[in-house]
């Protein structure tokens, strides 16, 4: 099914005029997404909404976007002067680290995180977004904002598959049948929803794919100089694994996933970590969620539907349950349409279960259940 856009109704009381809009012609998007121009991509207003999530700037023209995104990229190297960490910067990495740390502190955002995102930016610096009055001068309600809209999406995505897990769970009378919770991020850069989800109980194991220089660095932030030093609470959680991969060589790939989930699927009874007794899965069932978050777009032609099969049938050589969460590009789809959304994850062992297309680059965003048929 597809997520229904819906839109607020009015006021009872007769609302002030809004203020005179900029030139039409320049606002971005204005003339590209929406029903009204007959597009298949709803405007972000309409996404937002959907997502309860605080709409971006409507009024922001393609040169304010533009400004923004030059000043934040101006300001990173000062940001990180003094860093001790030093993250690599790879496709937008460190931009998306600062911008989903905007998001994760608004308390009235559905993807506030208590500021977990924000204890992996470097101190004194990080200051800078921890006041309201500071971050809306240096950072307008536009890329962050964005992001927000992705990172809504998938939490919610996630949360409504382990739900659907726990209510089949209930359903059973035997308690041995408890299904455990993997998460398997393909290309989460510096984001923490794989901590988010382990601090709160809600998923069992969680295992990140990227670049070396990536995990190298964010082994650092997540590891005592940073994270574990600004909450040392969390040294009793098992944190995430972190992989090194080239996600253009597919088969290397395909590889790595087919150790990941046979580690921990009772084949054997092996363990991930030896004496993590949690960790053994012999008389547990596990169900995977796959998670592909603004990788897609950086990958070779070609790649971005392999990997899509890469994670269908590694779980089906595995005899494993298994879901699959994004908000990125598909190829294939070259817009917002839900029947080619439909056919391309189709082709590659996925059912398309639902669709909410936003503007940008990772403009497709939805959530598939493993397809059974071959």
């Amino acid at each position: 099914t597809t997520i229904t856009i819906t839109t607020a109704l009015s006021p009872t009381t007769t609302p002030a005029p809004p203020p005179p809009l900029p030139n039409s012609s320049v606002i971005r998007g204005n003339n590209r997404y929406g029903t009204s121009n007959g597009s298949s991509i709803p405007t972000t207003s309409e996404v937002a909404q959907t997502l309860n999530v605080k709409p971006i700037d409507p009024n922001a023209t393609a040169a304010k976007w533009k400004r923004a995104f030059k000043l934040h990229k101006r300001l990173l190297p000062i940001l990180h002067s003094l860093d001790s960490c030093r993250p690599a910067d790879s496709s937008l990495n460190l931009a998306c680290l600062w911008w989903k740390a905007l998001g994760g502190n608004d308390v009235d955002s559905p993807v506030y995180d208590g500021g977990l995102s924000y204890d992996l930016l470097p101190r004194g610096f990080r200051y800078l977004i921890g006041s309201r009055r500071v971050n809306r001068r240096f950072y307008p309600r536009l890329h962050h904002a964005n992001v927000e809209l992705r990172t809504a999406f998938l939490d919610r995505a996630i949360s409504n598959i382990i739900s659907s897990l726990d209510d089949e769970d209930n359903d059973r009378a035997s308690k041995t049948s408890k299904t455990k919770v993997r998460l398997v991020s393909l290309g989460a850069g510096y984001d923490v929803r794989s901590v988010k989800f382990l601090e709160r109980g809600l998923v069992d194991l969680a295992v990140e794919l990227d670049l070396p220089q990536v995990v190298e660095a964010k082994e650092k932030l997540l590891g005592p100089k940073r994270l574990l030093r600004r909450r040392p609470a969390l040294s009793n959680l098992k944190m995430p694994d972190l992989l090194a991969a080239d996600f253009n060589d597919v088969e290397a790939v395909k590889v790595i996933l087919r150790d990941v989930l046979t580690s921990t699927n009772g084949i054997g009874g092996e363990k991930t970590t030896e004496g993590d007794d949690d960790i053994d899965s012999s008389c547990c069932k596990w169900h995977t969620i796959f998670i592909f978050e603004g990788v897609m777009i950086y990958l070779d032609e070609g790649v971005p539907s392999s990997l899509l099969n890469v994670t269908s049938s590694v779980l089906k050589e595995c005899n494993l349950s298994g879901s699959l969460c994004f908000a990125d590009r598909l190829e294939n789809v070259p817009e917002g349409d839900f029947e080619l959304g439909k056919e391309e994850l189709k082709r590659n062992g996925w059912h398309l279960k639902t669709w909410l297309p936003k503007p940008g680059l990772a403009r497709h965003m939805g959530y598939a259940s493993l397809s059974m048929l071959n």
